[in-house]
């Protein structure tokens, strides 16, 4: 069968960032099933697995505009080595992380160091570059009525 309104569609994909090095987080597999044209799917997404079967392999280029948005320069900031409980982990071209006693989580990829001065870069990784989606079709079928109403009802913020 062929992906087209109201099948029932489970896939399994991964993203990669065009020629950067893609953060292990970003690179996980994940799998997902939906209603095709009936749940929240990235149009550009839809368009490229619309017509396809179970067992298909797309490999899909998504442009900033349609994934993360632009490179913004107001977030690249410079920052105190100091002021990070990991210092020493700070590696130019490499992205660093903590997690405050909160919880809160400080990302950034770090750009250089300058003195006791870290340049970061606080953007998304993937903004302003091109996303690399590969998708496994896992699974495709008529959706059956329930489903069908189930995915109505969550367009709808009912669940």
């Amino acid at each position: 069968m062929n992906i087209e309104r109201d099948s029932f569609v489970r896939l399994k994909y991964f993203m990669e960032i065009e020629g950067e090095k893609t953060p292990e987080w970003f690179s996980r597999p994940l799998e997902v099933s939906f209603i095709f044209g009936r749940e929240a799917i990235p149009a550009i997404i839809e368009r490229a697995i619309n017509g396809k079967s179970e067992g298909e392999k797309v490999d899909l280029t998504i442009p900033p505009q349609s994934a993360y948005g632009p490179h913004l320069s107001y977030l690249v900031k410079e920052v105190d080595l100091k002021s990070l409980k990991h210092p020493e982990k700070v590696i130019p071209g490499e992205w660093y992380e903590e997690v405050s006693p909160y919880g809160s989580r400080t990302f950034f990829k770090v750009i250089e160091i300058r003195g006791d001065k870290v340049i970061a870069d606080f953007n998304h990784p993937a903004a302003g570059k091109n996303v690399l989606m590969k998708i496994d079709i896992l699974e495709v079928r008529p959706a059956t009525a329930y489903e069908i109403m189930s995915a109505e009802l969550r367009a709808c913020g009912g669940g």
